[in-house]
């Protein structure tokens, strides 16, 4: 190859380079100033306001609804038969509802469990208290209220007027409890707000 004909092709490779240097550098200025692609938005995890529209069966089978409770403050504890921290707290919220049940105060167990299973288990243990029972139907329940269901026990706290105030996630203890009733019947008595009594109860 002659040295003239040589230069052309150094030329024309050096170029090249360039022209595609210059490209990458458009695009690149190009991809920029493009808007970043749009985020599909995650799901809320935010606790409701308002209790949902629950329809559970009870222990004979009959459809419940919570509104049943409507104008009380409620408690509703999410168990199963096989939960042995669901059992552990049982006897303290059996307890509340004996002491308060004519005041103003309701506990609702909702078991995420077998019919007969949980039939077997009140008989056995001369827990009181009202249960609605399902299996996905009762995990379905308790999803209902926003963040997402990661185990049990799951109890929920309900104002008179519909409010939901708080949730707790894990078995509550005798302490735990007392300051959970007091905050709720602050709320109940007035002296209390909505927004103090769920950072209160904030899980």
């Amino acid at each position: 190859m002659s040295p003239a004909l040589l230069r052309i092709v150094r030329l024309g490779a050096f170029g090249l380079v360039f022209a595609l240097a210059g490209f990458w550098a458009g695009q690149r200025w190009l991809d920029a100033r493009q808007p970043p692609p749009a985020m599909a938005p995650s799901a809320s995890t935010a606790l409701v306001d308002r209790l949902p529209d629950i329809r559970l069966p009870d222990l004979d089978g009959r459809p419940r609804s919570l509104d049943e409770w409507a104008g009380r403050t409620l408690l509703l504890n999410f168990w199963a038969t096989w939960c042995a921290p669901c059992r552990e707290e049982m006897p303290l919220l059996q307890r509340l509802h004996e002491e308060r049940s004519e005041r103003g105060m309701a506990v609702v167990g909702i078991a995420v469990d077998r019919l007969p299973a949980v039939r077997r288990y009140i008989a056995e243990s001369g827990i009181a208290y009202p249960q609605l029972v399902g299996e996905e139907d009762a995990m379905a329940a308790a999803e209902a209220f926003g963040p997402p269901f990661v185990g049990l026990p799951f109890t929920v706290f309900v104002g008179p007027g519909g409010e939901v105030l708080g949730l707790r996630r894990g078995a509550i203890d005798r302490d735990e409890l007392a300051a959970i009733v007091r905050a709720l019947d602050a709320y109940a008595g007035g002296s209390a707000g909505l927004a103090e009594t769920r950072a209160a109860l904030a899980d």
